[in-house]
């Protein structure tokens, strides 16, 4: 059984249609299948190799990589983040207590 509110969208990647459904936004759907559609080409460009599911099989570990490494940087940047926060509460504090005092 479907979900009411999804829609089916056709999307085009690696000379193949593939009809989706979606509850989501459909452009950001296409946009994916795009990028996927580009990852596998430059892939198959760069290896001469036009095999579907090699270039499918590389292109989802070239994008997982990608997405582990964006993982790795987003928790530097939250850790770091949230160091300089408590740096700066401290510092409020500290001058807070200052002029109680």
């Amino acid at each position: 059984m479907s979900d009411p509110e999804s829609r089916a969208v056709t999307v085009r990647i690696y000379d193949h249609d593939y009809q989706l459904r979606t509850s989501g936004d459909a452009t950001a759907l296409l946009e994916l299948a795009e990028q996927v559609d580009a990852r596998m080409r430059e892939i198959a460009r760069s290896s001469g190799s036009v095999d579907t599911a090699k270039a499918a099989i590389l292109a989802a570990l070239s994008l997982a990589d990608e997405l582990r490494r964006s993982r790795a940087q987003l928790r530097s940047i939250d850790e770091t983040l949230g160091q300089r926060s408590l740096e700066c509460v401290s510092l409020l504090d500290h001058f807070l207590h200052q002029k109680t005092a």
